[in-house]
């Protein structure tokens, strides 16, 4: 064996082994973000009343980023624009996320942990940068946020695809499409062998199939009340994901001419004190329950049980105040409650308005509602059709797919020009879309 071919084989394994590390790194760090905000949301549902102190924690979190020298504007969407154009995201962004979406979690911000472990992951792989081979440095970061966000949904395929789809990157040789497959599947298994769930393992996901067939066969009606429906669902995601990233565009804005991030933090965390305090002066306790994660909408809607027609609407309030208010922390998870709350509330309405000889089993079926919008909206709101599907397909069985692409087809026809991510939108387009970090609080 040549001088040259040996050194690109030691090359190939120290490349390997900085993937198992970097996986399994991003596992723990994974761990550690779902044990500070699941203990967060924890001492929030006991005691309510922290919500009067979100613009606190909002200013504890800036006052942490500054202390230890960091840009308080660093946010998923900034990071991935980072990450795609080869700049290196301070490692020391990791603790700072984590700590972040703790406090806010804790006073009632209406944020997740997915999108923020997508900024661990790609803060953590600054780590390993140095000890891996110069022409796979690269790959690195990718590769990291594909393993935290798959070792966080339970869905480590979902994760390899986002790290190409999201960054609109296509893989120019076999390192770089094994790469996130290694670190993702790696980070997956730390956080499952140390109890690290999406979903709990007593939830009964449901069964497209079995709501869409009764006996062996359903009737051509029937067939295209549910197609109907599931196209309904998707229409209804596609619009509600386009107001949903235009109305945050336009209240990041406004907000950003207050000048200092910590005015914009005072006026998120305020607002949404004030929503949750006069929801309890008149008696809608219920409200509350929908700041933090939104994990109880979830798992309330994939279960079929009755939420109010209204619980998307709440939902996606609070998370645009939280968000537009530059709190730390993730919108995956508060995308995907919004979703499953939609898909519920659509699917309870057609039961009402049309017969049962029209829409069948699957008329009746809020769970497979939720499904399915949880999905189309996740996928309208990302710009990520694939990695939704992949999601879908881990987490609920394949057989969920047809549904959902039924649904997921409205929803990118009417959303396809935002996202929450400018990274997952075309650049071949030659248009000029929001950067959510432009309008942010870069001022900082």
């Amino acid at each position: 064996m040549s001088a040259a071919k040996r050194q690109s084989a030691r090359a190939a394994v120290i490349f390997a082994l900085a993937l198992v590390v970097l996986g399994a790194l991003v596992g723990l760090l994974t761990v550690a973000l779902s044990v500070a905000v699941d203990g967060g949301a924890s001492l929030f549902a006991e005691r309510p009343q922290l919500v009067w102190l979100l613009p606190v924690a909002g200013l504890c979190s800036y006052g942490a980023y500054r202390a230890i020298g960091l840009d308080f504007s660093w946010s998923t969407a900034r990071v991935m624009k980072a990450v795609r154009d080869g700049r290196p995201v301070p490692p020391l962004l990791a603790p700072a996320i984590i700590a972040g979406t703790a406090l806010t979690v804790l006073c009632g911000g209406s944020v997740g942990k997915e999108a923020a472990a997508l900024q661990m992951g790609a803060a953590a792989s600054g780590l390993l940068s140095r000890s891996a081979p110069e022409r796979f440095r690269a790959m690195l970061a990718p590769a990291a946020m594909g393993a935290a966000l798959g070792a966080m949904l339970d869905a480590p395929l979902a994760g390899v695809v986002f790290s190409f789809e999201a960054l609109r990157r296509r893989p120019d040789s076999l390192a770089a499409l094994v790469a996130p497959a290694v670190t993702s599947f790696a980070s997956w298994g730390v956080s499952q062998a140390m109890g690290v769930r999406f979903l709990p393992d007593s939830l009964s996901v449901p069964d497209p199939w079995g709501a869409f067939f009764s006996g062996n066969s359903l009737a051509v009606g029937q067939t295209a009340g549910a197609l109907l429906l599931f196209v309904a669902v998707g229409a209804a995601a596609g619009l509600a994901a386009l107001a949903f990233c235009r109305a945050l565009e336009k209240l990041r804005g406004g907000l950003a001419r207050l000048g200092a991030p910590v005015f914009a933090l005072a006026v998120g965390g305020v607002a949404t004190a004030l929503v949750v305090g006069y929801a309890d002066l008149f008696h809608y306790e219920d409200v509350r329950s929908y700041c933090g994660m939104g994990l109880l909408q979830i798992e309330a809607a994939l279960a079929g049980e009755a939420l109010p027609w209204w619980a998307f609407i709440v939902k996606a309030a609070l998370t645009l105040l939280t968000l537009a208010g530059g709190f730390k922390g993730g919108e995956i998870m508060p995308v995907l409650a919004v979703g499953a709350c939609l898909g519920a509330a659509v699917f309870s309405a057609a039961s009402l308005l049309l017969p049962a000889s029209i829409l069948g089993v699957v008329g009746a079926s809020r769970s497979l509602g939720a499904l399915v919008g949880m999905v189309a909206f996740f996928s309208a709101c990302t710009n990520c059709p694939l990695t939704s599907l992949v999601f879908a397909g881990e987490l609920f069985g394949f057989a969920s797919l047809p549904a959902t692409i039924v649904a997921m087809v409205p929803a990118y026809l009417v959303a396809h020009r935002v996202s929450l991510y400018p990274t997952s939108l075309e650049r071949m387009r030659g248009r000029c879309h929001f950067d959510p970090v432009m309008a942010g609080h870069d001022a900082s």
